[in-house]
């Protein structure tokens, strides 16, 4: 029965990963992005073609070590089962076919938060835990990897651009526990981090799992690729600075209003709203041109 670890990116997604194979156990692999890339080969239902394999094999096997020889029987079939393809992966990344395949597992790619739906059929025992993190620190880190050499190569956007990124995604997450209640567990990184051991409870209940604080560290290579440096604070000791991103650049006014205004229920439902942010002084121009920027983003429109 896998577990998969969702959430917006920089939520404390890789944090949870190994927090939770630490204390609860799990196996682990690297982030797989499988079914983010499944749509762009034309996946039918349970099926992709042979073809399409082929292809999401190619872009998956830059940044996970995959030997595609282990493939050719299913890219013998046509079509070839999604779940069987996935499942192969999962196999070469534990380096056990029978652990994919019959055990427990863990697998984290924060995007698969929009695929859930796919996933938990495929996978109908499989659970789900979302990572949230107040939006204006996510927003904040994410900016942050814009600089050059920091991140994955993301081009800066607009904060509206963000909220509705953020947005969509936990839409995506109450429709999905709204449908299939008793699969998903939200978890706060504000939580993880300042009180692991109370949220790590949360999370072995919920996963009917032993806490046993002597699992032991997980392998680096089983929780990060090696060029994703900018994760480096997920593999230090848990702490609510991490969180707060004390130390580190922050919003500016204006952006820290646009995100408590246009995510005011989201925020309130998560505990993230603060009524003492307010807006900052415009001029009539600046106003008018918001005003517009709002009335494109309505979804009506």
């Amino acid at each position: 029965m896998p577990v998969f670890i969702v959430g917006f990116a920089r939520s404390g997604t890789t944090l949870c990963q190994r927090l939770v194979c630490e204390h609860l156990g799990l196996p682990t692999l690297p982030e797989t992005h499988f079914f983010e890339r499944l749509y762009k080969y034309h996946p039918s239902d349970r099926f992709i073609s042979s073809q399409g394999a082929r292809g999401l094999l190619r872009e998956l096997s830059e940044y996970l070590p995959l030997d595609l020889g282990n493939f050719r029987d299913l890219l013998a079939m046509e079509p070839v089962r999604i779940r069987e393809l996935f499942l192969r992966i999962v196999a070469e990344q534990l380096g056990s076919r029978n652990q994919a395949l019959r055990g427990r597992w863990l697998e984290k790619t924060p995007l698969h938060a929009l695929h859930a739906p796919r996933i938990a059929k495929m996978f109908s025992r499989a659970q789900f835990i979302c990572m949230v993190r107040n939006p204006e620190m996510a927003f904040a880190s994410r900016r942050e990897l814009n600089e050059p050499g920091k991140g994955w190569g993301e081009a800066w956007r607009p904060i509206e651009a963000l909220c509705t990124e953020w947005r969509g995604l936990m839409k995506s997450m109450r429709e999905f526990d709204e449908r299939q209640p008793g699969r998903l567990l939200y978890v706060r990184l504000e939580d993880l981090s300042a009180r692991p051991g109370r949220e790590l409870g949360r999370i072995s209940r919920f996963l009917q799992l032993q806490s046993d604080d002597a699992q032991g560290e997980v392998d680096e290579e089983m929780l990060l690729h090696p060029t994703e440096i900018w994760k480096a604070d997920a593999l230090k000791p848990a702490d609510s600075d991490i969180a707060n991103r004390a130390g580190r650049s922050q919003l500016d006014p204006y952006d820290r209003w646009r995100v408590q205004t246009l995510l005011a229920p989201e925020m309130k439902t998560f505990k993230y709203l603060d009524p003492q942010v307010t807006a900052p002084e415009m001029d009539p121009l600046h106003r008018k041109l918001i005003e517009s920027l709002d009335w494109y983003m309505n979804p009506r429109y």
